[in-house]
Protein backbone atom coordinates (compact mmCIF):
# COMPACT_ATOMS: atom_id res chain seq x y z
CA UNK A 1 0.00 0.00 0.00
CA UNK A 2 2.96 2.34 1.14
CA UNK A 3 4.62 1.58 -2.28
CA UNK A 4 1.63 2.23 -3.98
CA UNK A 5 0.81 5.58 -2.21
CA UNK A 6 4.62 6.34 -3.38
CA UNK A 7 4.43 5.98 -7.04
CA UNK A 8 1.18 7.49 -6.90
CA UNK A 9 3.24 10.53 -5.50
CA UNK A 10 5.81 10.25 -8.14
CA UNK A 11 3.41 10.84 -11.13
CA UNK A 12 1.55 13.33 -9.26
CA UNK A 13 4.82 15.42 -8.90
CA UNK A 14 6.05 14.60 -12.53
CA UNK A 15 2.80 15.52 -13.97
CA UNK A 16 2.93 18.43 -11.88
CA UNK A 17 6.40 19.32 -13.37
CA UNK A 18 4.98 18.48 -16.92
CA UNK A 19 2.44 21.02 -16.45
CA UNK A 20 4.46 23.39 -15.65
CA UNK A 21 7.07 23.58 -18.34
CA UNK A 22 6.84 25.88 -21.05
CA UNK A 23 7.83 25.63 -24.89
CA UNK A 24 9.51 27.93 -26.30
CA UNK A 25 8.50 27.99 -29.76
CA UNK A 26 11.42 29.83 -32.27
CA UNK A 27 9.94 31.94 -34.11
CA UNK A 28 12.24 34.14 -37.26
CA UNK A 29 10.87 37.30 -36.13
CA UNK A 30 13.51 39.18 -37.90
CA UNK A 31 13.02 37.30 -41.38
CA UNK A 32 9.40 37.74 -41.16
CA UNK A 33 10.18 41.56 -41.06
CA UNK A 34 12.07 41.70 -43.86
CA UNK A 35 9.92 39.14 -46.21
CA UNK A 36 7.01 41.86 -45.40
CA UNK A 37 8.66 45.11 -45.90
CA UNK A 38 9.82 43.56 -49.20
CA UNK A 39 6.24 42.53 -50.17
CA UNK A 40 4.66 45.70 -49.07
CA UNK A 41 7.07 47.93 -50.93
CA UNK A 42 6.41 45.87 -54.22
CA UNK A 43 2.39 45.80 -53.68
CA UNK A 44 2.57 49.43 -53.01
CA UNK A 45 5.03 50.08 -55.82
CA UNK A 46 6.50 53.31 -53.57
CA UNK A 47 9.79 52.57 -52.50
CA UNK A 48 12.38 54.67 -54.22
CA UNK A 49 15.03 53.30 -56.53
CA UNK A 50 18.40 51.89 -55.60
CA UNK A 51 20.95 54.37 -56.73
CA UNK A 52 23.47 53.01 -59.51
CA UNK A 53 27.21 53.07 -58.26
CA UNK A 54 29.16 55.86 -59.77
CA UNK A 55 25.93 57.65 -60.60
CA UNK A 56 26.53 61.72 -61.91
CA UNK A 57 26.43 63.68 -59.16
CA UNK A 58 27.22 61.19 -56.11
CA UNK A 59 29.90 61.82 -54.15
CA UNK A 60 33.17 59.57 -54.83
CA UNK A 61 33.77 56.86 -52.06
CA UNK A 62 36.27 58.10 -49.45
CA UNK A 63 39.01 56.12 -48.16
CA UNK A 64 36.97 54.94 -44.85
CA UNK A 65 34.41 53.49 -47.39
CA UNK A 66 36.44 51.58 -49.75
CA UNK A 67 37.80 50.19 -46.47
CA UNK A 68 33.67 48.90 -45.86
CA UNK A 69 33.80 45.58 -47.92
CA UNK A 70 37.05 44.25 -45.76
CA UNK A 71 35.44 44.34 -42.84
CA UNK A 72 32.49 43.13 -43.87
CA UNK A 73 34.83 39.84 -44.87
CA UNK A 74 35.94 39.95 -41.81
CA UNK A 75 32.40 40.28 -40.16
CA UNK A 76 30.78 37.21 -42.46
CA UNK A 77 33.78 35.16 -40.79
CA UNK A 78 32.72 36.03 -37.54
CA UNK A 79 28.86 35.32 -37.90
CA UNK A 80 30.45 31.91 -39.73
CA UNK A 81 32.39 31.13 -36.35
CA UNK A 82 29.36 32.29 -33.42
CA UNK A 83 27.09 29.11 -35.12
CA UNK A 84 23.90 29.08 -37.30
CA UNK A 85 21.40 30.25 -34.43
CA UNK A 86 23.73 33.47 -34.00
CA UNK A 87 24.33 34.23 -37.15
CA UNK A 88 20.59 33.97 -38.55
CA UNK A 89 20.01 36.56 -35.62
CA UNK A 90 22.76 38.80 -36.90
CA UNK A 91 21.52 38.79 -40.54
CA UNK A 92 18.27 37.67 -41.51
CA UNK A 93 17.17 37.50 -44.91
CA UNK A 94 13.61 37.37 -46.48
CA UNK A 95 12.13 34.20 -48.05
CA UNK A 96 10.54 33.52 -51.29
CA UNK A 97 9.23 30.98 -53.75
CA UNK A 98 6.63 30.54 -56.76
CA UNK A 99 3.93 30.54 -54.54
CA UNK A 100 5.00 33.79 -52.58
CA UNK A 101 6.00 35.43 -55.40
CA UNK A 102 2.39 34.59 -57.51
CA UNK A 103 0.28 35.80 -54.25
CA UNK A 104 2.13 39.38 -54.39
CA UNK A 105 1.42 39.40 -58.33
CA UNK A 106 -1.81 39.32 -57.72
CA UNK A 107 -2.24 41.95 -54.61
CA UNK A 108 -0.20 44.11 -56.53
CA UNK A 109 -2.55 43.95 -59.41
CA UNK A 110 -5.53 44.19 -56.50
CA UNK A 111 -3.76 47.12 -55.49
CA UNK A 112 -4.10 49.30 -58.65
CA UNK A 113 -8.03 48.27 -58.86
CA UNK A 114 -8.51 48.99 -55.56
CA UNK A 115 -6.68 52.64 -55.63
CA UNK A 116 -10.07 54.40 -56.27
CA UNK A 117 -12.05 53.10 -53.34
CA UNK A 118 -9.06 53.76 -51.10
CA UNK A 119 -9.00 57.26 -52.42
CA UNK A 120 -12.23 57.81 -51.79
CA UNK A 121 -12.20 56.68 -48.28
CA UNK A 122 -15.12 53.76 -49.33
CA UNK A 123 -12.27 51.22 -48.35
CA UNK A 124 -9.95 51.21 -44.68
CA UNK A 125 -7.17 48.56 -44.39
CA UNK A 126 -7.85 47.32 -40.60
CA UNK A 127 -5.84 46.92 -37.71
CA UNK A 128 -5.69 43.23 -38.70
CA UNK A 129 -3.84 44.11 -42.19
CA UNK A 130 -7.62 43.04 -43.67
CA UNK A 131 -9.21 45.54 -45.24
CA UNK A 132 -12.71 46.93 -44.71
CA UNK A 133 -15.52 48.61 -46.70
CA UNK A 134 -15.74 51.57 -44.92
CA UNK A 135 -18.89 53.46 -46.52
CA UNK A 136 -20.24 53.31 -50.19
CA UNK A 137 -20.67 57.02 -50.72
CA UNK A 138 -20.48 58.31 -53.90
CA UNK A 139 -20.20 54.87 -55.50
CA UNK A 140 -23.33 53.23 -58.07
CA UNK A 141 -24.15 49.60 -57.07
CA UNK A 142 -22.08 48.26 -59.77
CA UNK A 143 -19.20 49.37 -58.53
CA UNK A 144 -20.43 48.56 -54.85
CA UNK A 145 -20.74 45.24 -56.17
CA UNK A 146 -17.32 45.15 -57.72
CA UNK A 147 -15.60 47.05 -54.67
CA UNK A 148 -17.17 44.26 -52.34
CA UNK A 149 -15.85 41.72 -54.45
CA UNK A 150 -12.07 43.09 -54.88
CA UNK A 151 -12.18 43.75 -50.92
CA UNK A 152 -13.09 40.00 -50.54
CA UNK A 153 -10.56 38.19 -53.11
CA UNK A 154 -7.73 40.23 -51.71
CA UNK A 155 -8.52 39.69 -48.15
CA UNK A 156 -8.44 35.79 -48.94
CA UNK A 157 -5.36 36.18 -50.66
CA UNK A 158 -3.57 38.20 -47.58
CA UNK A 159 -4.57 35.23 -45.95
CA UNK A 160 -2.75 32.53 -48.49
CA UNK A 161 0.22 34.55 -48.35
CA UNK A 162 0.54 34.77 -44.79
CA UNK A 163 -0.10 30.69 -45.05
CA UNK A 164 2.56 30.22 -47.44
CA UNK A 165 5.28 32.38 -45.44
CA UNK A 166 4.69 30.17 -42.77
CA UNK A 167 4.76 27.32 -44.63
CA UNK A 168 8.41 28.39 -46.96
CA UNK A 169 9.30 28.84 -42.93
CA UNK A 170 8.49 25.61 -41.38
CA UNK A 171 6.40 27.44 -38.97
CA UNK A 172 3.32 25.57 -37.38
CA UNK A 173 0.06 26.19 -37.95
CA UNK A 174 -0.25 28.57 -34.70
CA UNK A 175 2.06 30.83 -35.66
CA UNK A 176 0.47 32.02 -38.71
CA UNK A 177 -1.23 35.03 -36.71
CA UNK A 178 1.85 35.99 -35.79
CA UNK A 179 3.48 36.39 -39.66
CA UNK A 180 -0.34 38.32 -39.90
CA UNK A 181 0.75 40.19 -37.10
CA UNK A 182 3.75 41.38 -38.93
CA UNK A 183 2.70 42.18 -42.13
CA UNK A 184 -0.98 44.30 -40.64
CA UNK A 185 1.91 46.91 -38.95
CA UNK A 186 3.36 46.64 -42.65
CA UNK A 187 0.31 47.70 -44.28
CA UNK A 188 -0.55 50.09 -42.09
CA UNK A 189 2.67 52.13 -41.61
CA UNK A 190 3.83 52.19 -45.59
CA UNK A 191 0.05 52.68 -46.81
CA UNK A 192 0.19 55.67 -48.89
CA UNK A 193 -0.84 59.29 -47.56
CA UNK A 194 -4.38 59.69 -47.61
CA UNK A 195 -5.44 56.35 -47.10
CA UNK A 196 -7.99 55.16 -44.30
CA UNK A 197 -6.00 52.86 -41.48
CA UNK A 198 -7.70 51.61 -38.51
CA UNK A 199 -5.51 52.00 -34.82
CA UNK A 200 -7.04 50.96 -31.48
CA UNK A 201 -10.55 50.35 -32.85
CA UNK A 202 -10.46 53.82 -34.61
CA UNK A 203 -10.32 54.96 -38.33
CA UNK A 204 -7.75 58.05 -39.69
CA UNK A 205 -6.79 59.13 -42.62
CA UNK A 206 -3.03 59.20 -43.01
Amino acid sequence: MTKTLRRAGWFLALALVAACVTVNIYFPAATVEKTADQIVSDVYGEKPPEPENGAPGEPKPSSEARTRPALASRLADLIERIGPAEAQAAEATTVSNAAIRGLKNQLAQNFQELKPFYEKGNVGIGQDGMLVVRNQDGLALPDVARMRRLVSADNQTRAQLYQEVAKALNLQSSQVGQVQEIFARKWIEEAPKGYYVQAGGAWKRK
